[in-house]
């Protein structure tokens, strides 16, 4: 009897884990606008959605330091950090590295979309930041705004470079967030 409760409950258990540990960001982490680059909308599968590229999705690699190793190529699902500044609450990236930051700075887990090494000269970043799922109604409009440059993503990252999309803002410019010193 022991083992069927057992056998029963696990999975519900995994799921929930999974479920609270893709959040956790938006509790532990701190929340910042970023601008939003337009991309696509609308895929036929996966319905309509607005796909959303930052500054830092493609980089050149002479505008940040570059800490990978010389000889190792990195494939999609490799985990890489990007660490930022914040200038008056603008996330400007400074360095990819494949090895996690020792000094507490904003960081956020990347992954590159294509193959790519120390020698590039473009980097392509995948964050996991870049779908905002939407009413087809309401994804006319985002495309919309998004094209005229006016749409900012309010983003939560913890200490560990977890980061979760908690909504898009439309805004002629970001304002400072509720629980930011102004």
């Amino acid at each position: 009897m022991k083992t069927r409760i057992i056998l029963l409950v696990t999975p519900w258990l995994i799921l929930t884990g999974m479920v609270l540990g893709a959040y956790l960001p938006i509790y532990r982490g701190d929340k910042y606008l970023l601008p939003v680059k337009p991309r696509d909308p609308r895929d036929f599968f996966r319905g309509n959605y607005v796909d959303l590229q930052y500054e830092f999705s493609t980089l050149t690699a002479s505008a940040i330091k570059i800490r990978l190793h010389p000889e190792r190529e990195y494939r999609f699902g490799d985990r890489l950090y990007l660490e930022f500044e914040n200038r008056e609450g603008k996330l400007r990236a400074l360095s990819l590295s494949d090895k996690e930051p020792a000094t507490k700075t904003i960081r956020l887990k990347v992954q590159p979309r294509y193959t790519l090494s120390a020698a590039n000269k473009t980097l392509e970043l995948a964050s996991g930041l870049e779908s905002f799922f939407a009413p087809k109604e309401a994804a006319e409009d985002w495309e919309n705004a998004l094209r005229q440059g006016l749409v900012y993503a309010e983003v939560a990252i913890d200490s560990g470079g977890n980061a979760r999309l908690v909504r898009l803002v439309k805004a002629p410019a970001p304002k400072p967030l509720a629980d930011e010193p102004e």
